[in-house]
């Protein structure tokens, strides 16, 4: 894809639903959404862009709208009510909806949920750096304490939560 090509069809992405821009069909399961979005974030991710800043801005602005379908669409209280506004015509979901904080629950840390000691040592470490914006480095330490405790799904989705933090942190 040239250079033009692709920021028309970042423009493009305006006109499209989320499941366009992740290439899924309507009735696509949680596993096809997940690996349409990793696809996607291959091959669209901002850094693939270092070596062209012209185009750098747009494959940010695609990916944050690959970012957006995909925490949409694999929530499904959220696809729900996109699925609602879609069939009014809307082919975005109100932002507000996806960024509006849950209500409040007990708040388990990283350190709660790691089982092993070596695992809460890493998590420990997670904890701290979240609470100082380290998001980079905290999904380092919470990849390290999922490879101690390679069966602990909670700590694993702590892991993609981090990993879709920092896609929405500015380039």
């Amino acid at each position: 894809m040239t250079a033009d090509e692709f920021r028309d069809w970042a423009k493009s992405l305006e006109s499209k639903t989320y499941y366009e821009i992740l290439s899924v069909p309507l009735n696509a399961d949680d596993a096809t959404i997940k690996e349409a979005f990793h696809s996607f974030a291959l091959s669209c991710h901002p850094d693939n862009f270092t070596d062209e800043p012209e185009l750098a801005s747009s494959g940010g602005l695609v990916f944050k709208r690959a970012v957006e379908a995909y925490q949409v669409l694999s929530r499904a209280e959220l696809r729900v009510k996109y699925n609602e506004g879609l069939k009014a015509g809307r082919k975005r979901l109100d932002e507000r909806r996806i960024s509006a904080p849950p209500p409040p629950i007990a708040q388990r840390t990283n350190e709660m949920i790691a089982k092993t000691k070596k695992a809460k040592v890493f998590a420990a470490k997670a904890d701290r750096l979240i609470s100082i914006g380290k998001l980079e480095d905290a999904r380092l330490q919470l990849t390290n304490a999922c490879q101690e405790e390679p069966n602990n799904e909670e700590l694993a989705e702590r892991v993609q939560i981090l990993w879709e933090a920092l896609a929405l942190e500015p380039l």
